[in-house]
């Protein structure tokens, strides 16, 4: 297939990059990228198969191959009667696609859809409190950043605290100048937290921030996008190494004649408060919410204790998943078909709902 301009958007082939980091130092110098009209996505992956080559081999087993120059790949495929065009770069553990693709009608059923359903391949997914962490940073170093938009949305169960009718769910989108001003009184007053926000600085950088892992440059400089999306990397690469030390197979036992018998070895979330009986009580209908793509087909609560046992059904493969506190933890019990997906929604759904400072770990 011949490149064209519109293919190759990034005018990026012709040139083979040591790293995604220069990859992403040609877009802000070379390509100059600041002075381009549109916006483009950025969308984190992670990849739990054995390589980069197998990655690759999956991806391009789904979309049609253009050109590749190095690691950097242009793919394409069509929706609708037209064609949609990424490109991704490999890498051994967090791929990254780049695309002009329209987030509502052309990436769900293209790049969405392939991260969402291969096996061992999952999204870099948010928690609302990471975003809420992007902005307090941000914010943090420069006086007179703007937030012209965010989304944002409270539940009756959020562990955040709420001085007025804390019991009222509430989802909202706003769009003005005065949004960070706006975002600080709903969050003080409504306790509620972001799952979109636009962050710009004039003249200097605009870019939007998105729960489902999808970074948004809209005009000026990437590095600060940049430098956020690489945090969230920094962050699931932990999650990611911790769920990989669970497991589920089978094993010799002699309680039963030597059968061979299915063993889930688990691993935790450890939530750094502890187990707060305040949030067992609406846990049902928080990850019942459509963002977690699970059911929950049976919960025990122990508010006395306190602590819970849970069976999560991912809606994705019809897997199962068992969820067991064990004192400050959560441990999660893996099934044959539990992969990386669902490891990183079930981290970030504890996030949200028990503990923005909970950390993945080991179960010795």
């Amino acid at each position: 297939m011949a490149m064209t301009t519109e293919s190759d958007f990034l005018d990026a082939m012709e040139t083979e990059f040591a790293s995604v980091d220069s990859f992403i130092q040609y877009l802000e110098e070379d390509y100059n990228i600041g002075t381009k009209p549109g916006e483009f996505n950025i969308i984190g992956a992670v990849n739990n198969l054995p390589s980069k080559k197998d990655f690759a081999d999956s991806i391009t087993a789904v979309f049609d191959k253009i050109d590749s120059t190095g690691d950097l790949y242009l793919l394409t495929t069509t929706v609708e009667d037209e064609r949609v065009y990424h490109y991704v770069y490999m890498d051994e553990k967090f791929p990254i696609i780049f695309t002009k693709a329209n987030r509502t009608d052309q990436i769900p059923p293209t790049i969405g859809k392939f991260l969402q359903n291969k096996h061992d391949v999952g999204r870099l997914l948010l928690s609302q409190r990471q975003i809420d962490e992007i902005r307090k940073d941000i914010v943090s170093k420069y006086d007179d950043l703007v937030i012209p938009f965010f989304s944002a949305k409270r539940t009756p169960d959020s562990n955040i605290d709420a001085r007025r009718r804390p019991d009222t769910d509430r989802s909202l989108w706003y769009r003005a100048d005065d949004g960070l001003e706006t975002y600080r009184e709903m969050r003080f007053n409504y306790g509620i937290l972001p799952r979109i926000m636009t962050f710009e600085h004039p003249n200097r950088f605009k870019f939007r921030v998105k729960q489902e892992g999808v970074f948004v440059h809209k005009s000026g400089s990437i590095m600060e996008l940049w430098n956020y999306l690489q945090q969230q990397i920094n962050r699931a690469e932990n999650i990611v190494d911790c769920s990989n030390t669970g497991g589920y197979g089978e094993v010799t036992s002699s309680f039963f004649d030597d059968k061979e018998v299915h063993v889930s070895s688990p691993w935790a979330i450890e939530v750094e408060d502890g187990i707060k009986s305040s949030a067992l009580e609406n846990f049902k209908e928080h990850m019942d919410d459509d963002f977690w793509e699970f059911g929950v087909s049976e919960f025990n609560a122990y508010p006395e204790v306190p602590s819970f046992e849970a069976e999560l059904i991912d809606e994705n493969r019809y897997e199962r998943t068992i969820l067991k506190t064990k004192d400050d933890s959560i441990r999660v019990f893996p099934r044959e078909l539990t992969d990386v997906d669902q490891s990183v929604r079930i981290f970030n759904f504890i996030s949200d709902h028990f503990d923005s400072d909970c950390r993945a770990r080991k179960v010795a």
